[in-house]
Formats: structure tokens, sequence, C-alpha cells
């Protein structure tokens, strides 16, 4: 599925193709005013064609050194002979030499052509008969500096964009070999202009508009060419007849130059003093206060700058209802959440973010800062006064610098796993690497937060058991046990056998989360659904202290299980 805007340049084009039924419509028709109008309108346009090819219509795109351009001027261009199925090398032999050598010559018909470069390669795929025997490939150079890709399913290349969605950088439909069928490449002029400014080129499109009625043409007269200069970077050769008219030229696109460019980049890569802030209320530690703190790196210190200014320092804390990471929590493709940092793909990272005892999120203002505009305003949306300090973590970790002699059980439960992994016990195995970041501690009052990461807890923990080893390991021991006991039967009985007392064994911990999941989540409408939410809201108060002591019995539960099977 390609982009809407590669779309709607596909339906202009067809638009601009459509042959009139009308004759005095058709003899305007054939003199391209609509197709030259397009062009020179998609010129301005943030999606460019860089390759057309429809019933009337051809539009090819090259990158020119802006140098071999003014050496050769405008009008030796108007001679173009160039298409993107042309091979850029091929292998020769002759001419006296004892070997074969690779020839690379470009023929394009100008100085100035020959000079330039392919932005995309049209391939044939000679003797298949499939889908796919056509495509495109785009240029290497220029796929390497945009940091795209190729997806299949968006018919584009791609990468991901500020707010970490998939963006179509060049975007590609392949004809049918249908009479209203279109081959289209659209590049965005934002990426291409870089490449071409920093590069020191110009796009030059070459451009066949040759219109007339298939099945009712016979040749095309000994009459003169007209050549039209719209201006220095627009320019043509049009002959018209009775009936049919082609007309044939260039255009040329210049990006700004090299410098702005540049510091464009510079900015997007270090941050741009042009950049929108958003301010929070935060506590002013330094003044003593709740304050506005705007993000802005003016408007804070360190403790390096602080000397001769009453500025806040950039460590402080801003503090947001625990619904803020909800839908990081929720989209779990796009969002990882870490014990203190969330990552949004490649496009950008929350570092040091934490929960207090109020169990309100806070997170720095120094970090706040590096993430997008539209994301600063969604935290900005659950921003509210300090309930409570930071948490103490955060003050040994972040302030004092100093490793915590402390940890969520649900730190500990992964710290055993690990070390499973690590030494490939036979009777665990992770089965889903992403689980390690998806079973976090619910923070909010939802009831679906807490079902999730219970879920993913269950996930993590008691699926990776494998009943074919823990049965092997029973029955090495001749230890009975029915085909219809599962894992956390099993290891009951492997580890009653290592029990001092000898009696059986109830693995409280895993039990209790495989309960829960199916009964909360499995059937979150039923009663006996409803009354285990009640019971842990009556027991434990929140979720967030119920997830808490869960996983402290799940350690329980793993420590006993690697003292019986190691």
């Amino acid at each position: 599925m390609t982009s809407y805007a590669h779309k709607t340049i596909a339906e202009t084009i067809l638009a601009a193709d459509r042959v009139p039924d009308d004759a005095g419509a058709f003899d305007k028709w054939i003199r391209a005013g609509r197709h030259l109008d397009d062009l020179q309108a998609n010129a301005r346009s943030d999606e460019l064609i860089i390759y057309a090819s429809g019933p009337y219509s051809f539009v090819h795109s090259i990158a020119v050194p802006a140098d071999a351009l003014a050496a050769d001027g405008p009008e030796a261009l108007l001679h173009w002979d160039a298409n993107p199925y042309t091979s850029i090398a091929s292998y020769a032999s002759g001419g006296g030499r004892d070997t074969m050598w690779i020839e690379r010559e470009n023929h394009r018909g100008s100085p100035a052509l020959d000079a330039g470069i392919d932005l995309i390669f049209g391939r044939t795929f000679e003797g298949w008969s499939g889908p796919g025997r056509t495509y495109f490939e785009a240029n290497q150079e220029y796929t390497h500096l945009s940091g795209i890709h190729w997806r299949s399913e968006r018919s584009a290349y791609c990468r991901f964009d500020r707010n970490g969605d998939l963006a179509d950088i060049v975007s590609i439909t392949v004809e049918h070999k249908k009479r209203n069928d279109l081959s289209l490449v659209t590049f965005s002029w934002s990426d291409l202009e870089e490449y071409l400014a920093i590069a020191g080129y110009v796009l030059v499109r070459m451009f066949d508009f040759t219109l007339l009625r298939y099945g009712g043409f016979s040749g095309w007269s000994d009459g003169p060419e007209e050549v039209v200069r719209v201006s220095d970077d627009f320019l043509y050769r049009q002959k018209a007849q009775a009936g049919a008219a082609y007309t044939r030229g260039v255009q040329i696109i210049r990006p700004r130059d090299a410098r702005t460019v540049s510091e464009n980049v510079s900015g997007r890569w270090f941050g741009s003093s042009e950049r929108d802030y958003v301010s929070f209320i935060a506590q002013d530690w330094r003044n003593n206060k709740i304050a506005e703190i705007s993000t802005d790196p003016a408007a804070t210190t360190n403790y390096f700058e602080a000397g001769g200014n009453d500025m806040p320092y950039e460590l402080s804390p801003a503090f947001f209802r625990p619904e803020v990471l909800s839908k990081y929590k929720t989209d779990r493709e796009k969002y990882t959440v870490h014990e203190r940092d969330i990552d949004c793909r490649t496009s950008w990272t929350l570092r040091g973010y934490d929960v207090n005892d109020a169990g309100q999120v806070f997170a720095y203002i120094c970090y706040l800062r590096n993430l997008p505009f539209n994301e600063q305003l969604h935290w900005k949306s659950f921003n509210e006064p300090p309930k409570a300090s930071i948490s103490e973590r955060a003050y040994i970790n972040d302030f004092k610098g100093e490793y915590v002699t402390f940890r969520h059980p649900r730190a500990e439960t992964l710290s055993i796993l690990a070390r499973w992994r690590e030494s490939e016990v036979g009777w665990w195995t992770l089965r889903d690497e992403d689980l390690l970041d998806r079973a976090n501690p619910p923070i909010s009052s939802s009831k679906d937060e807490w079902a999730e990461a219970i879920m993913d807890l269950s996930k993590l923990v008691v699926e990776g058991f494998d009943t074919k080893s823990l049965r092997s390991a029973l029955d090495k021991v001749s230890e009975p046990y029915t085909r219809e006991e599962k894992s956390i039967a099993l290891l009951e009985k492997l580890v009653a056998l290592k029990s001092p007392d000898g009696g059986s064994v109830l693995l409280e911990g895993l039990r209790a989360v495989q309960y829960i999941r199916s009964k909360v989540k499995g059937h979150s409408g039923s009663s006996e659904g409803k009354a285990i939410v009640q019971d842990v809201l009556t027991q434990h108060g929140t979720y967030a202290e119920h997830f808490k002591q869960l996983c402290a019995l799940i350690v329980y539960d793993l420590r006993r299980i690697e003292s019986a099977l190691s």
C-alpha cells in the first residue's frame, strides 16, 4: 500500500493522460498544457515525481553535478536520451586486449547528463513470469545516507520518523502491462534535497508527452519543432500536427544552498535553538519551590554553570499521573518500557523516569527536553504537582551515584531466569525475547494494566518450563505422575523430592500467577474474576503492591526449583 501523496500523484498523471472525446478538447490536450502545469506544480510539492511511465506520459530524473550543468547550458539537455532500464555497467572484450573489462560509460545525450547519476534503477528478471518480474531499486548511496529500507507491504523505502512511525521516503508503483497502468517512483523532497545540496547536485527531470489517438497515427510530418523556454530551468521542444503532438524537454529543480541545508541537518542531529519546548510543573529543589520549568536549555542550568544565576537545575523532576505510561505499555510494537527508560524504536529515548512512593511517575527536565514536541505535550497533559519526592532508588542512583542495595522482586525474577538462560538448563527456555521487557510492574489503578502484567509474567516464567524435560527428570527417579499433570504439578513433585520433611510442596507464586491469568485475563467478565480483583485490592491496596508481593512469591518458588534441579 503506497502513501496517500503517491497515490494522488498517480491519479493526477492518469487523469492528464485521459484522451478527451470532444474534438476541440482533444486539439487542446495534445499540446500538453495540463501535463506541463502538473509538472511545475509537482516541482513545488513535498513528494516529487522521479520516474513515471503512463499511457502517454514519460518522466525520468537523475542527479547532475551543478558545475557540469553550468558548463553545459540548459539547451544542450533538450536532446536527452535516457531511461532507468539502461544498464550502468557491462562486460566488454576485444580491441586487442587479452582480458575482459567493465565499461561504465553513460550516454544520455549531453556532457552534463553523462556526468549525472541515476537515483533509481529499473530491473527486469528475464525468464521469470511471476509477480515481481519488473521492479525498481533505489540508488544504494542514497538509501544508506538517508537510512531507508525496503518494506514490501508499503511498496516503499522507509525509515522511522521522529515519532517512531514508518515514513515513506521513496514510494514505488509498478505497472502490470495494461493500457491504463502506470509505473511511478516518487521521492520525499525534504530528504532528496539534503542529498542533492550536500553532494553538489541538482535534479534534472527529462519528460516526454507524446499525445495522440492510438490506431489513428500515421507518422510525423516534416514540419519544424518549436523550442519553448519557460525559464532557464524549464524548457522543451514541441511538434504539433493534426491529431498528434509531442512535447519533450527538461525541468531543473535546484536545492537550497549547501550551507543552509547542512545547518538544518546539524540542527536535527544535535538539537536546534528553533525547537519548540514545553513547561512542566516541577520541583525546583535548587530554589526550594514548586514552579513551572521549561525544557528549553536556556531556562535551566547545571552544577558547573550555576554561578551567577538562580535558574533551576536541569535535573529538576516533573511529576505525572501514572496513566502517562499507558500508551507506551499498550503499543508494544512501537515502544519498549524498561525499568527506568522508555524507547520509541530508534527515534527517541526517555531516560531516568521512575515512580515515587505516592505512585507518581517522574522524569527530569533535562531528559524530557529530548522528546519530540508532541511527545512533550503528551507528558504535559498528565503533569501535576508532586505528592511526594523522588524515589529512594532515583536519589541513590542519580544524585549519590551509587548502586542500590534493594530491588523490586521482578528484577530478582529476571535475574534468576537470566542465570538459567545463560546456563542453558534443560528444563526452562525463554520463549519470547520481548517478554523480558514486557512483564513490567503495573503503576496505575487500571485493572487492564495489572491483568496484562500478570499475563506477561505468566508467559515469561510458567510457559518457559519444558514439560518433557520435567517428566524425564521424574522418570529417572521413578517418581510417578499422570499425563494430565502439567509443568507446575511436575515441578512440585521434583521440589518435594528434595524437601527435608518429605511432604508435598505447593509452588504458591507460580500457581497464583497462572490462576489469576486464567480467571481475570481469560474470563475478565466472570464473577470469579471480579472476586479475585476485589480480593487483590482489599488485601494489598493497589495493583502495584499485589504485583510486587506476587513476584516475591515467584522468586521464592524459583529458588526452590533451582535448588532441586541443579
